[in-house]
């Protein structure tokens, strides 16, 4: 019974929260999803010292704050909700002369999943300074967004400059997989996202402070 109960109260929080982000619904909305590499954009893994911080929760939300001045800045969005998801753990590797061992379980890292609200037409159409230098930025297949077609709903455009911000982020690399965004254009898209951002409540049973980065979320708006 318990355990039952436990089970209610986290689909409940889960609804709670996938509702808030649809109370503030208009035009399409986006999904990004980072996965910070271990390489850099030279193409050379990292040291441990500079890979360390995707292992931790609180350094991941730092980079969260940062990802959402940037969106703000270039995009002036209404709502952003960031929230945590972590890789499955692995064992560490252990040479013993000719064997190969397993030592401790490492926790995986954490990629982050964002909810973006609708970016303004407007704001496409007339770009600010700091916006408007997205479009030299390297898009699809490399080429600059400036030279790639876009619908007349802007909706692919939005999305390559979204991608393009969120890469200039220090702790994002360069490489394509590191940055993916699609569009949610019904509720039913938006909802569905919802709950899969927030799946680890109830696959894994976490609470969901350790999956909602509440801090950097508009989730009171």
């Amino acid at each position: 019974m318990e355990r039952l109960d436990k089970q209610l109260e986290e689909e409940l929080v889960k609804n709670l929260i996938v509702q808030n982000i649809q109370e503030v619904s208009g035009k399409e909305w986006f999904y990004s999803v980072i996965h910070y590499g271990n390489y850099g954009d030279d193409g050379v893994l990292l040291d441990w010292e500079e890979r360390r911080w995707m292992y931790n929760k609180e350094e991941v939300k730092k980079v969260h704050r940062y990802l959402k001045r940037l969106l703000r800045e270039h995009f002036r969005v209404e709502c952003l909700y960031f929230t945590l998801e972590r890789h499955q753990s692995s064992l560490e590797k252990i040479d013993e002369g000719p064997h190969l061992q397993y030592g401790d379980e490492r926790k995986g890292k954490y990629h982050s999943n964002i909810l973006i609200s609708p970016i303004s037409d407007d704001l496409l159409e007339n770009p600010h300074s700091k916006l408007s230098k997205l479009w030299d930025e390297p898009g699809r297949m490399n080429i600059p967004i400036h030279s790639l077609q876009s619908n007349e709903d802007l909706i692919d455009l939005k999305r390559e400059l979204i991608n393009s911000c969120l890469r200039k982020c220090p702790w994002v690399n360069r490489y394509t997989p590191s940055v993916k965004t699609q569009v949610l254009e019904t509720p039913e898209d938006l909802w569905n996202v919802g709950h899969y951002s927030l799946k680890d409540i109830t696959r894994l049973g976490l609470d969901f402070m350790e999956v909602l980065d509440w801090e950097n979320s508009d989730i009171q708006h």
